[in-house]
C-alpha cells in the first residue's frame, strides 16, 4: 500500500495481513500461483527480465516461479512484515536468495536506481489502496522506479464479477468512490474487514493514464475464483484455456500490461 493512503487505513491493512499470514490461512486459501496469470507474466517477457519489482509480493507465490524461470534480480516489497518473513522462509529453500532483496513497505520503499524493466503488482494489491488518490500516487511511484522501456504487469478485481452484495451496500451508504467496498473474511475464526476497490476497464484505464501509464494489452483474469483455480490445479488448467475467450470486463479479475506513456508514444 502506498504512503499516499491515509495512515490509519495503511496501518489497519498492515495488521490485517500480518494476521492473515501468521495464521497460515492465506497459504491454505492460495497455495500456488494462478496458472493463467503466471502464463500471462511469461508471455509478456518476465523470464527475460534483468530487474523485477514485485509489489505486494506476499509469500512469494509468483516471485519464486519467476526466479525459477529466469536470471533477473528481484526486489520484492509488502506492507506486511509477516508476509516478508514468510517469503524469506520459502526463499531459504531455493538457490535464489542472492538475487533477491526483500523490503517491508509499499512502492515508495523500492529503490529508484537502477530502474526496473518489469514491475509486477498482482491479485488486487492496487485495489487495497484507498482512496483513489492513493492508488494514483502508488502508480506514480512505480513510474519513478521504472526503466525507460519498463512494463507494468497488473491485475485487479472486476466490478461486474466480484462481491455484488458489498457493492450494492456501498452504493446505499453513499460513502467513498463508486466501486469502493468493504468485505469481511474469517481469519483464525475471527471476522476481519478489508477495504477494496472494484475496477471497470474504463476506470482502470483512467487511473493508469492519470499516473502516466498506457495500456498495451488487456484481458480477463480467470473465469473462476482465484482460490478455486489455485487449490485445484486441474480446474486451473481448464480455467487457463477458457479465459482466452472471455471479454476483459467479465473475468474474475482484469489483467493488463502497460508501459510508461512517454515510452508508448516514442514506440508508436
Amino acid at each position: 500500500m502506498s504512503s499516499a493512503a491515509p495512515a490509519g487505513s495503511r496501518e489497519r491493512m498492515r495488521e490485517l495481513y500480518d494476521s492473515y499470514y501468521q495464521s497460515h490461512d492465506y497459504d491454505r486459501r492460495y497455495p500456488r500461483p494462478n496458472l493463467g496469470t503466471l502464463d500471462f507474466l511469461l508471455r509478456h517477457g518476465v523470464a527475460r527480465a534483468r530487474r523485477i519489482a514485485d509489489v505486494g509480493c506476499g509469500n512469494g507465490r509468483y516471485a519464486l516461479p519467476l526466479l525459477d524461470r529466469g536470471n533477473a534480480d528481484l526486489v520484492a516489497c509488502d506492507i506486511s512484515q509477516a508476509a516478508v518473513d514468510a517469503f524469506t522462509l520459502r526463499l531459504a529453500h531455493t538457490p535464489h536468495a542472492r538475487r533477491v532483496q526483500l523490503v517491508a513497505g509499499g512502492p515508495e520503499a523500492l529503490p529508484r536506481e537502477p530502474g526496473f524493466d518489469f514491475i509486477v503488482m498482482l491479485f488486487g494489491v492496487l485495489s487495497h489502496i484507498v482512496p483513489r488518490e492513493g492508488r494514483i500516487e502508488a502508480l506514480r511511484q512505480l513510474g519513478l522506479r521504472a526503466a525507460p522501456d519498463a512494463r507494468l504487469l497488473l491485475s485487479v478485481p472486476s466490478r461486474w464479477r466480484r462481491r455484488p452484495v458489498e457493492l450494492l451496500a456501498s452504493l446505499l451508504r453513499g460513502s467513498g468512490g463508486f466501486g469502493d467496498i468493504e468485505f469481511t473474511r474469517l481469519i483464525s475464526g475471527r471476522p476481519q474487514t478489508f477495504d477494496y476497490h472494484l475496477y471497470t476497464v474504463r476506470g482502470l484505464r483512467a487511473d493508469l493514464a492519470e499516473a502516466g501509464w498506457a495500456i498495451e494489452c488487456l484481458e480477463a483474469e480467470s473465469l473462476m475464483p482465484e482460490w478455486l483455480v489455485t487449490q485445484w490445479p486441474s480446474l486451473g488448467r481448464l480455467d487457463r484455456w477458457v479465459q482466452r475467450f472471455l471479454p476483459a470486463a467479465l473475468g474474475y479479475g482484469i489483467r493488463v500490461s502497460a508501459r510508461r506513456a512517454c515510452a508508448s508514444r516514442q514506440a508508436s
